[in-house]
C-alpha cells in the first residue's frame, strides 16, 4: 500500500508546489468526467492491481501510474510535462522507508518508464505518464 506516503511526498515537494502542483491537484484514482483543474498542471495517480506475495512472505509492490496533465488552452509544450516528470523521478528516487497516515511505509520506489506524448481529447490536455513500482511495508 503506502499509498499515503507516496501521496505525500508529492504534495508537500517545494518545486512541484512552485508550479501550483499540491493536495489540490494531485488526484488519486480521479475518475470524473470534466477536467479537474483548467488553470494549472495536474496529476492522476492510478494505482494497479498487486501480484501475489513473494515466498508467501514478501509483500510485492504495488504499481502506480502517475498521468500528468496540461490544459492544452495553456500550452502545447510536452517539456513541461517531462520536466515534472524528471521531479517526481528525482523525488521517489530520494524516498525510503516515509512513513504514510495509512498505517504502511513505503519502503522504496522503483521507476520503471515514461509513455508517448498523448492530446487527452476528453480533458482537452496534453499528457503523458510515468509507471512506478511501490514497495511497502505495514508501519510498525
Amino acid at each position: 500500500m503506502s499509498r499515503a506516503a507516496f501521496f505525500d511526498i508529492l504534495t508537500s515537494n517545494p518545486e512541484l508546489n512552485a508550479i501550483n502542483i499540491n493536495e489540490d491537484t494531485i488526484f488519486p484514482n480521479y475518475a470524473g468526467e470534466e477536467r479537474p483543474s483548467n488553470t494549472t498542471p495536474f496529476i492522476i495517480l492510478r494505482w494497479g492491481e498487486t501480484g501475489r506475495p513473494h515466498w508467501q512472505e514478501v509483500k510485492p509492490f504495488e504499481p502506480v501510474t502517475v498521468w500528468v496533465h496540461w490544459p492544452a488552452e495553456l500550452t502545447s509544450d510536452y517539456t513541461k510535462l517531462i520536466a515534472i516528470l524528471d521531479k517526481i523521478d528525482d523525488i521517489v528516487r530520494e524516498a525510503h522507508d516515509v512513513v504514510g497516515a495509512d498505517g504502511y511505509t513505503m519502503s522504496f520506489v522503483e521507476i520503471e518508464g515514461r509513455s508517448a506524448d498523448y492530446l487527452d481529447d476528453g480533458f482537452n490536455t496534453i499528457a503523458k505518464y510515468g509507471v512506478y513500482q511501490v514497495f511497502s511495508r505495514r508501519s510498525e
